[in-house]
């Protein structure tokens, strides 16, 4: 029993597009927003490295 799902998954498709596109256009035009996404990357990194500075000290 197959059910004509083409509506549902189109409107699936194109609400993550546009979120997606809204998502985008924030991040290129708001450098407050792109530094506040990117804020785990830069943490994660720094933690990294001071791991490997604790690491080779011994």
């Amino acid at each position: 029993m197959i059910t004509d799902l083409t509506g549902l998954t189109d409107l699936i498709v194109y609400a993550a597009v546009g979120l997606t596109a809204a998502f985008v256009i924030a991040w290129a035009i708001r450098p407050d927003l792109r530094e506040w996404i990117e804020r785990p990357k830069f943490h994660f990194l720094e933690s990294v490295r001071r791991y490997d500075r604790e690491r080779t000290k011994k």
